[in-house]
């Protein structure tokens, strides 16, 4: 896909792989509608959009808030005169033990994760339904693997896994195209807060993994879209989990137990 004039929007598009993404599709001349809560984070997200080379507006919204979204969401289709593709992305992530995470922060993530993705997609469907387009779905590999530290946030992240296989099946006859985004642990704000949420066990079962740029793992999104590619992985990483959970997951199993011993025992 040519992404030159396309109209794309991304929501949680002023931090983080979103602003990488939208920054690398400034880059390929799409114009760009960024979706996120904070107006200065949005104003200076969309002036690097700027500086290369795209066009960006933006709107300041919560996803969770249905309503809100949804004004935003026409706004930025009215400014850019349509829409071709739809990036939900936002998300928020707070590890720990299960019974550790307060009622707060759990609905924080259901409601961001799942509901602000199902928000994200449903009012944006019925303009991509005019004439074709896409709809890219930021997941995590932990919506595939169970990972210690990640119960509530890998349940919101396996439904969206589910959510976009059925919009394949939904929609693929309709010009619509679904992809999965996975990411590895990216060097983003957000991930350097989580982390010092983690369990002692959750540092020994991710210890030693690679930590790539967000720039990187944005631009090999955006080249997966453009090849059409239904779900898209990366980091040799996140390939080689997909792989054992798929082939062999007692692996895996085996892996987590020896990590959760280590780590009560240290």
């Amino acid at each position: 896909m040519d992404y030159r004039g396309k109209r794309i929007i991304i929501t949680g598009g002023s931090t983080g792989i979103g602003l990488e993404m939208a920054r690398e599709l400034s880059r390929r001349g799409a114009r760009l509608g960024l979706i996120a809560r904070t107006p200065e984070a949005l104003e200076a997200a969309a002036a690097i959009c700027r500086e290369a080379g795209g066009e960006a507006h933006w709107a300041s919204a919560d996803v969770t808030d249905a309503a809100a979204l949804g004004d935003a969401l026409a706004a930025l289709v009215d400014t850019l005169g349509g829409l071709d593709g739809i990036v939900a992305n936002s998300g928020y992530c707070h590890p720990g033990n299960f019974h550790d995470i307060s009622i707060e922060d759990g609905a924080r993530q259901l409601d961001t994760n799942l509901k602000g993705c199902v928000h994200t997609v449903r009012l944006a469907l019925p303009r991509l339904l005019e004439h074709g387009g896409f709809v890219a779905i930021t997941s995590s590999p932990a919506g595939n693997a169970a990972i210690y530290g990640f119960s509530l946030y890998g349940a919101t992240k396996a439904a969206l896994n589910s959510l976009a296989h059925a919009l394949h099946h939904e929609y693929a006859d309709r010009g619509i195209r679904i992809h999965l985004l996975l990411p590895p642990d990216s060097d983003t704000p957000g991930y350097a807060k989580e982390t010092l949420l983690y369990p002692p066990e959750t540092k020994a079962i991710l210890s030693g993994g690679a930590l790539l740029q967000p720039d990187h793992v944005a631009m090999r999104f955006v080249d997966g879209i453009a090849r059409g590619q239904r779900q898209i992985a990366v980091g040799f990483e996140t390939h080689l989990l997909l792989r054992m959970i798929r082939h062999t997951p007692w692996l895996w199993e085996w892996y987590s137990r020896r990590q959760i011993r280590r780590a009560r025992r240290g």
